[in-house]
């Protein structure tokens, strides 16, 4: 072989070496593309899965009744109001406590009535106390905490006894009080006392019990098991007599509640409601990962249908959160949920 030879086989090699290397550069961003390309696609799916699954929701709650602790589903509207819309199960019901439910897609959902919640804007009632003593809070410090959470919403800045205005913020550093209700459970951030007081953990389950909405009753019949323990002062696990009863009737009684517990709920029992309310939290997530949607709306079945006509719901709040700790989730209840049936 000459030199001019073994110069042009080398410089063969080199160049498919270069080429080999090219092409597989270029196969790996092909590669990375159509990844990409493929996880944009399934995130697309994912959001239209679960606006569905919202819309499907809000369809079946205005157009369906509901029995003392759930949505019923019936293949036949009803009309009248009468007792018997609070008796049977219909064709499938939905729990409004929580409970987890296969959507649209991988997408999942959960109903809560808001009056089975802690509401973080009546501070005045011992629930909020009691939420946070459940969490690990000393009750003293827990106790302490509701007239500084009085002063931050009330409307005026006169000093409440053991509250806290707008002198004890600014010798802290920290914005005045909103004199407004608080928004989200995440602003009890902003009221003096509270800063570091919660861990992320703590949060998290703290918002799965609590509702910014003002509302003055409270409803054992749609209370996430988690709920009624702390309100309660029990285990979780020494509620299974309770949970069954609720079931079947509508608890409503305080001396019912204690003998299925063997707990006294420090609660006025003319606040008691006995069916769930027009409040209501629905939350959808994908299965696969990323946040929680949550959604506060509120059922307007009397909105006038002549222009200018309202839907018969209402949105008053919406958030996102982290996703929580993965639980079995219950069938769909109506093939609206279920397209392949």
């Amino acid at each position: 072989m000459t030199r001019r030879e073994g110069f042009i086989l080398a410089a063969t090699l080199w160049a498919l070496v270069a080429l080999t290397v090219v092409a597989a550069y270029i196969n790996g961003v092909t590669r990375t593309n159509v990844d990409n390309a493929d996880r944009a696609k399934r995130m697309l799916q994912s959001e239209l899965d679960r606006r569905g699954t919202e819309a499907t929701l809000l369809y079946l709650l205005s157009t369906n009744r509901m029995n003392h602790r759930n949505l019923v589903i019936e293949s036949e509207q009803r009309f009248a109001i009468d007792d018997e819309m609070l008796k049977g199960d219909g064709d499938a019901t939905v729990s409004l406590a929580s409970d987890p439910y296969q959507g649209l897609g991988d997408v999942a959902f959960s109903l809560q009535d808001e009056t089975g919640l802690v509401s973080i804007n009546t501070p005045s009632e011992p629930l909020l106390t009691r939420a946070l003593v459940s969490l690990g809070i000393d009750s003293k410090t827990a106790a302490g905490l509701m007239p500084r959470i009085g002063d931050y919403i009330d409307k005026d800045r006169i000093l409440t006894l053991d509250g806290a205005e707008d002198y004890d913020y600014a010798r802290a550093n920290l914005p005045p009080p909103a004199n407004w209700h608080l928004a989200t459970v995440m602003e009890l951030n902003r009221v003096l006392g509270t800063e570091g007081m919660l861990d992320r953990a703590q949060w998290q389950r703290l918002r799965a019990m609590t509702t910014p909405r003002a509302l003055a009753a409270i409803n054992f019949n749609t209370m996430p098991p988690e709920v009624a323990a702390a309100i309660l002062e029990a285990d979780v696990d020494d509620l299974a007599d309770f949970l069954a009863a609720r079931e079947e009737e509508s608890l409503s009684r305080l001396d019912r509640i204690r003998e299925l517990t063997g707990q006294y709920a420090t609660v006025d029992p003319e606040l008691i409601a006995t069916v769930p309310s027009v409040f209501l939290r629905m939350t959808t997530w994908w299965q696969h990962g990323g946040p929680r949607t949550v959604v506060g709306i509120t059922l307007t079945p009397s909105t006038p249908i002549a222009p200018p006509a309202a839907a018969p719901w209402r949105k008053e709040y919406r958030y996102s959160e982290p996703a929580a700790s993965a639980r079995p989730l219950r069938l769909p209840v109506t093939p609206l949920l279920n397209p392949k049936t």
